[in-house]
C-alpha cells in the first residue's frame, strides 16, 4: 500500500493535525476540572499525595516516599516537574530533594490514571482511590515486583494521610490481548475487559504520562478502531511516545455481560449499592445487545461536538441518567426508587443536615437531583440516618436489595441462554465467585442468615431480652429489645427453633456487641440468665463477626471447597440430668452420657455459621451423625473441625469432664484409617453400635448386653476394627477382647465356666462370634475348632492368623492370656486330622441354601432326603461304637458361595450341629 492512499481516507474524513489537537484539547480541559475538583475534595494534608504522586513514580530518591531501590522502573514518559511541585516536596518532605532532568534514565511507565470516583460527584473524604499504573511491557518479573513494592510503600504513605490507595500494574498490549491478572478481592480479574474499558474511559483522568488514544477516534470510526490508530500512526499525526493504547469498546460480546454480572453480585456481598448500579448498568447494556452504545461512547460524542461541562458529563450521574431512562422506560419504578437510593448513599451527601465539609458544587448537583425526584424531607431524614438504622430497617432493606440481586441474577441466567454465550471468565474464577455467592446469600435451612451487607454501619442494642413462645415442640425463642415481650408481638426481632441459632444470628447480624446486655424474661424452662451470658460468651469467641465472602483476608479460603473447621456443643440446656447426682451417680448411671439435649453449632471455612438441635435418649447419637458428616466434608482439609462443649445443670463440671475425651474419640473413628470402624455407646436405653456405610451413620441399638455380642457378629464387607467408648463395659470380657484382638486375624478367646467355655472368635474382618462349649480340658476344647478355622482359611484363600487367648476375671476385671497354638496342636495323639464330618453347600432350584452331609466315605444328599437328612445322619453315627455327647463338624464347604468371612463358617457350623444333636438325641 503506498503513502498516498494510506493519507487519502484519513483526509476524506476530515482528520488534521489541527482537528485532532482540538479534540485532544477538549479532553485535556475536562481532565484538568475534574483533576482539579478530585483536589478540593481532599483534605489539605491528603492534597500532597496528588501533587507529588507523578514525581514519586518518575523518581527514585532516597528520601521520598515510595523509595525501595534505586533500580526500581521509574520515569514517566514526557513528564517533567515543574517548580511548583519541588517547592512542594522542599517543603513538605526534604529540603533536599535536587532533580536534573539529564540525570533521569529512559522512562519506563507510560502513564499514571486515577481511576474511581475522584472528581465525581461520588468523591467524599473517605473514598478510596484506585490507580493505574502503566507500565512499559518489556519489564522483567523482578522489575514488576521492585515496581510493585514502591506502589505498595507509596499507599503505606498515603495512609498516613488518611487515603486509601489502590495501585494496579498496568500492561497496555497485554490488557488490549485481554490478559489479565487472576481475580482477588480487589480485581475483577478476566470476568469483564470492555465494560471495564467503557468505565475507565468515561472516569479515569491523567495524572501524567501519555493520554488515551481512544480520545482521538471518533466515535463513528470506533467500529474500525483499529484500522484507524493503524493510520494516525502511520501518518504521523500520533508520535511514538505520545499515547498510550487499551484498545476499543465497539463490539462488547455477550459473554462479558454475564462475567462482569457475576462480579458485580460479588462486590454486592460488601457493597450492595454501589454494585447495584454497576449490575443494573451492565442489564440496560444487555438488553440493547448487539446494539451497544457504552456510556463513554456518549461522552466522546459530547466531547466531538463541542464543549463539555464536568456537571453535564459527571461519569455518575452519566450513569444514573442512563438507569433511569432504562428503568422508567420499562415502569419499574419501585427498583428506579431504590436506584436513587444507591446512588444517594453513594454520593454520601446528607442534605437534611446544613451544609458540612462536602464541595460545594457536590451538594448543588445532588440538590437538583433531589429536586428532579421530589423526595420530601422526612424521606431526606430517614436516609440520612441510615447510621442509626437498627435491625427492623435494614431487614427492609435488605429485602429490596437480595430481591434486586435475584432479579439481577435471573436476568443474567435468561441473557446466557438467550444469546447462548458463556460467561466470558475463567472457569476457576467463576467458580470462585460463585462460592462466594453461595456463602453469602444461598439460603438454607439451619443457616444463619447475614442482613446487613453494607447497609447500615451499626445494629448493636443496649439490651436484648429473650423469651420463648408456643409450648412443646411448637416452642421456639424470641428476641426483642422490649421487655414487653408478652404482649408487643411487634417488638420481636427475630425467632428460632434453639436459643444458640438465636445467639448466632444476633452477633453475626451484628445486635450483640461487648456492651449490650442480655436479659431474660424470668426462667425459661429451666434456663437461667447465666446459662444465656455464658452461652453468648462462648459463642462470642468463636463466630464471625463478618461475612467471610465480603473480607479480602479470606479471599483464599474461596479458592477451595469448603470444609467444617468448628463444631460447638451446647448440652443439656434447661435440663436437670445431673443436678442430683454424685460421681458415683454419674458412674452407676444406667447412660454413659446422661444428655437429653443437645444444640449444635456449625462454623466452616467460608463463614458459613449452620445451627441446629436434637433431644431425646439418642440426641448424642445424632450429634455423631452430624460430625460424620462433617467428617465427609472435612475429607479434604488438613486437620479436623475442632469441638468444643459446654455441659449446663453439671454444677460439679462432671459431665462435661466424661465428654472431654469424645472428641479425640470420635476422629478416631471417623478420620482415621481404616475407614470401616464400628463404635459401642452406651446410653440409657441400651447399647448402641454406629458404624459408617454408604456415606451415612448407620445405628444398630442392642438392648442388652447379650444382644450386643449377637449385634457384633453381623457381617463386613471388609475389615471392620470395634471401638468402645470407655465408658461402656469397662470392666467387661467384652472390652479386654475389643482392646486384645486389634489385629485383622482370627482371634479365639476362651474362658472356663464349670463344666462350661465361652467361646468368642472374632475373624479377619472383625465379626464377634459367641458360643458355648462342654469343658474338659484346653487341649479338647480348641483343637478341633483350630483344626476347623485351618481349613476354613484354606478354602478362602486367606492368609491371616489365628491366635488364642484365655479369657481370666478377678475382682470383677477381665484380662487375656495368649496359648501358643503350635505347643497345642502339636500334642501327639491328642487329635485325629482326618476330616470325619463335613457339610458342603448347595442351592436348591428355589435358590435357598441347603447342606449335604459327608460322614466318612458316606453322602448324605439333601435332595433326597430333605429335613430328613439329618435324622439319616443320626442313626448312621449311632451304629458307631463311640459316641461323643457332642458332635461337631470337622470342615464346612462353601465354595459355591464364594469368598465368606470366618463368622459365616461359625454360624453354620453351629447351625448345623445343633440341628444334628438335636437329631441324634431324639432317637
Amino acid at each position: 500500500m503506498t503513502e498516498k492512499s494510506i493519507s487519502h481516507p484519513l483526509f476524506d474524513r476530515g482528520i488534521s493535525h489541527a482537528g485532532l489537537t482540538q479534540v485532544r484539547d477538549r479532553f485535556a480541559k475536562l481532565n484538568h476540572e475534574r483533576l482539579l475538583r478530585t483536589r478540593t475534595a481532599l483534605l489539605p494534608r491528603q492534597q500532597i499525595f496528588l501533587d507529588l504522586l507523578p514525581l514519586l513514580i518518575h523518581i527514585n530518591h532516597p528520601i521520598l516516599p515510595g523509595y525501595k531501590s534505586a533500580n526500581t522502573p521509574c520515569g514517566i514518559d514526557g513528564y517533567t516537574p515543574d517548580q511548583v511541585t519541588l517547592e512542594r516536596v522542599r517543603s513538605n518532605i526534604a529540603r533536599s530533594v535536587q532533580y536534573r532532568h539529564e540525570d533521569q534514565a529512559a522512562p519506563l511507565i507510560h502513564s499514571v490514571f486515577l481511576m474511581g470516583s475522584c472528581g465525581t460527584v461520588a468523591q467524599a473524604e473517605d473514598s478510596d482511590l484506585d490507580v493505574w499504573l502503566c507500565h512499559h511491557s518489556g519489564i522483567d518479573e523482578l522489575g514488576l515486583q521492585r515496581l510493585y513494592n514502591k506502589a505498595a510503600a507509596i499507599s503505606d504513605w498515603a495512609r498516613s494521610l488518611g487515603l486509601d490507595i489502590h495501585f494496579f500494574l498496568m500492561d497496555s498490549e497485554q490488557f488490549r490481548r485481554g490478559q489479565r491478572d487472576r481475580i482477588s478481592a480487589e480485581s475483577a480479574g478476566t470476568s469483564q475487559h470492555y465494560l471495564l474499558l467503557d468505565e475507565f474511559y468515561r472516569s479515569a483522568l491523567l495524572v501524567a504520562g501519555r493520554y488515551p488514544l481512544w480520545w482521538l477516534v471518533p466515535p463513528s470510526e470506533e467500529v474500525n478502531y483499529q484500522e484507524y490508530t493503524a493510520l494516525l500512526h502511520a501518518q504521523g499525526f500520533v508520535g511514538p511516545d505520545e499515547s498510550i493504547d487499551f484498545g476499543g469498546v465497539s463490539d462488547i460480546p455477550a459473554g462479558e455481560f454475564i462475567g462482569a454480572g457475576v462480579w458485580q453480585l460479588y462486590k454486592a456481598i460488601s457493597s450492595p449499592y454501589k454494585a447495584a448500579l454497576k449490575l443494573l448498568l451492565t442489564e440496560a447494556y444487555a438488553r440493547d445487545f448487539p446494539n451497544v452504545v457504552p456510556l463513554c461512547i456518549d461522552l466522546k460524542e459530547a466531547i466531538y461536538h463541542g464543549e463539555v461541562a464536568c456537571d453535564d458529563f459527571d461519569p455518575y450521574i452519566m450513569v444514573y441518567r442512563r438507569l433511569a431512562d432504562y428503568l422508567s422506560s420499562r415502569s419499574e419504578f419501585d427498583r428506579l426508587e431504590l436506584i436513587r437510593r444507591a446512588f444517594y448513599f453513594k454520593v454520601g451527601i446528607r442534605l437534611s443536615q446544613t451544609a458540612g465539609s462536602a464541595a460545594p458544587w457536590r451538594r448543588k448537583l445532588l440538590e437538583s437531583l433531589i429536586a428532579e425526584w421530589q423526595w420530601p424531607p422526612e424521606q431526606l431524614l430517614n436516609l440520612d440516618t441510615r447510621s442509626r438504622w437498627k435491625i427492623r430497617r435494614v431487614r427492609e432493606e435488605h429485602r429490596f436489595l437480595v430481591a434486586e440481586l435475584t432479579n439481577s441474577y435471573r436476568f443474567l441466567q435468561e441473557f446466557a441462554q438467550q444469546s447462548n454465550s458463556p460467561a466470558l471468565i475463567k472457569s476457576q474464577e467463576m467458580t470462585l465467585l460463585g462460592r462466594k455467592l453461595y456463602a453469602a446469600f444461598e439460603r438454607k435451612r439451619n443457616k444463619v442468615e447475614w442482613l446487613n451487607p453494607g447497609i447500615a454501619p451499626d445494629l448493636s442494642e443496649e439490651q436484648l431480652f429473650f423469651h420463648t413462645l408456643g409450648f412443646g415442640e411448637q416452642r421456639r425463642w424470641a428476641v426483642s429489645t422490649s421487655a414487653r415481650h408478652d404482649f408487643e408481638h411487634d417488638a420481636i426481632l427475630q425467632e428460632h427453633e434453639h436459643l444458640s441459632g438465636l445467639l448466632c444470628w444476633c452477633f453475626c447480624n451484628g445486635l450483640i456487641n461487648d456492651y449490650t446486655r442480655l436479659r431474660l424474661k424470668g426462667r425459661q424452662d429451666g434456663v437461667s440468665e447465666n446459662d444465656l451470658r455464658e452461652m453468648a460468651k462462648h459463642l462470642s469467641g468463636s463466630l464471625p463477626r463478618k461475612a467471610f465472602a465480603a473480607d479480602p483476608d479470606k479471599h483464599e479460603a474461596f479458592n477451595r471447597p469448603k470444609v467444617p473447621e468448628a463444631m460447638l456443643l451446647y448440652i443439656n440446656l434447661g435440663q436437670g440430668a445431673l443436678s442430683t447426682l454424685g460421681a458415683a451417680g454419674l458412674a452407676s448411671h444406667n447412660s454413659s452420657y446422661p444428655i437429653s439435649h443437645i444444640e449444635i453449632v456449625v462454623i466452616n471455612s467460608w463463614g458459613e455459621v449452620s445451627s441446629l438441635a436434637f433431644g431425646g435418649q439418642e440426641a448424642i447419637i445424632d450429634t455423631f451423625r452430624v460430625y460424620q458428616q462433617l467428617m465427609l466434608a472435612a475429607s479434604k482439609a488438613s486437620s479436623p473441625p475442632v469441638i468444643d462443649a459446654i455441659c449446663f445443670n453439671d454444677p460439679e463440671k462432671k459431665l462435661r469432664k466424661r465428654i472431654r475425651h469424645l472428641p479425640r474419640l470420635l476422629l478416631r473413628v471417623f478420620y482415621t484409617q481404616p475407614a470401616n470402624k464400628r463404635l459401642i455407646i452406651k446410653l440409657s436405653n441400651g447399647f448402641h453400635i454406629l458404624q459408617a456405610e454408604n456415606d451415612e451413620l448407620r445405628n444398630i441399638h442392642a438392648h442388652s448386653y447379650s444382644t450386643l455380642i449377637q449385634c457384633l457378629g453381623r457381617g463386613q464387607a471388609s475389615y471392620s476394627p470395634i471401638m468402645m467408648d470407655r465408658f461402656c463395659a469397662p470392666h467387661s470380657a467384652l472390652a479386654n477382647i475389643i482392646a486384645t484382638a486389634t489385629t485383622p486375624d482370627c482371634h479365639v478367646f476362651f474362658h472356663r465356666r464349670d463344666d462350661f467355655a465361652d467361646l468368642f472368635v472374632k475373624d479377619e474382618r472383625g465379626s464377634l462370634h459367641y458360643s458355648t462349649a462342654a469343658f474338659k480340658n484346653v487341649t479338647q476344647l480348641l483343637q478341633p475348632l483350630v483344626l476347623f478355622l485351618q481349613r476354613c482359611r484354606i478354602e478362602q484363600g486367606s492368609k491371616h492368623r489365628i491366635r488364642l487367648h484365655e479369657l481370666h476375671q478377678h475382682d470383677n476385671r477381665w484380662r487375656s492370656e495368649a496359648l501358643d497354638i503350635d505347643s497345642l496342636m502339636n500334642e501327639a495323639g491328642s487329635l485325629d486330622t482326618r476330616v470325619q464330618l463335613e457339610a458342603i453347600a448347595q442351592t436348591d432350584d428355589n435358590g435357598r441354601l441347603v447342606f449335604d452331609m459327608r460322614y466318612r466315605d458316606q453322602t448324605f444328599l439333601y435332595a433326597n432326603a430333605g429335613q430328613a437328612l439329618f435324622d439319616e445322619l443320626a442313626s448312621q453315627l449311632l451304629l458307631e461304637e463311640t459316641r461323643p455327647t457332642h458332635y461337631q463338624l470337622d470342615a464346612i464347604d462353601l465354595s459355591s458361595q464364594g469368598p465368606q468371612q470366618t463368622s459365616v463358617y461359625l454360624r453354620y457350623k453351629q447351625h448345623i450341629e445343633e440341628m444334628l444333636n438335636t437329631s441324634v438325641l431324639s432317637q
